[in-house]
């Protein structure tokens, strides 16, 4: 049964990932040095404070207010409303963040992107140890209840492959042969 939950849990983050992230061709990196990520919507309200103050006028009050409450420390993010979901992003610490919301401004999820230094100790290890013939891409990591899910980005020579980190246990999420 844990198995069951745990491949789901795997498998509804790679959903959530795919679905909000642009698709990168599988000969590109999709992470670079500053893991600026194709997430060209992500940035649509642009960099204006003024204009980006007038989205506000669209996003549901309560987003903005739970956003507010969980990350105080942001002032810097770009707004954007996508059919009936609102989202938050933001760069912080080298971190881009996104934070969604559904249409009545309930929280659903954040999905972190960041590189393997910020890795926790114990999912970098299992990386390590699992893959030692593999270099880190990049992580995304995914929060919809009280624990995250990482899903590990890497590469060797012939392959790209994505690992989901869930509760302790690795499982091998996708894997692609390099051209």
């Amino acid at each position: 049964m844990k198995n069951t939950i745990k491949t789901f849990t795997v498998i509804a983050a790679m959903f959530l990932v795919n679905y909000n992230a642009t698709a990168q061709t599988a000969a590109s990196n999709p992470y670079d040095n500053t893991l600026s990520l194709n997430l060209q919507h992500a940035n649509a309200t642009g960099g204006d404070e003024e204009k980006n103050s007038h989205v506000f006028d669209n996003i549901h009050p309560r987003a903005l207010e739970n956003f507010q409450k969980s990350f105080k420390d942001v002032s810097s993010e770009k707004w954007t409303k996508n059919g009936e979901s609102y989202f938050a992003s933001f760069t912080k610490d080298s971190v881009f963040t996104r934070v969604d919301y559904n249409k009545k401004g309930r929280w659903l999820e954040t999905i972190r992107y960041y590189d393997q230094k910020k890795l926790p100790g114990d999912a970098n290890y299992m990386i390590k140890k699992g893959y030692s013939d593999y270099s880190v891409l990049g992580v995304a990591e995914v929060s919809f209840d009280d624990v995250p899910v990482y899903l590990v980005h890497i590469q060797n020579e012939s392959h790209f492959k994505i690992v989901g980190i869930y509760e302790g246990e690795m499982t091998e999420v996708e894997s692609h042969k390099r051209w």
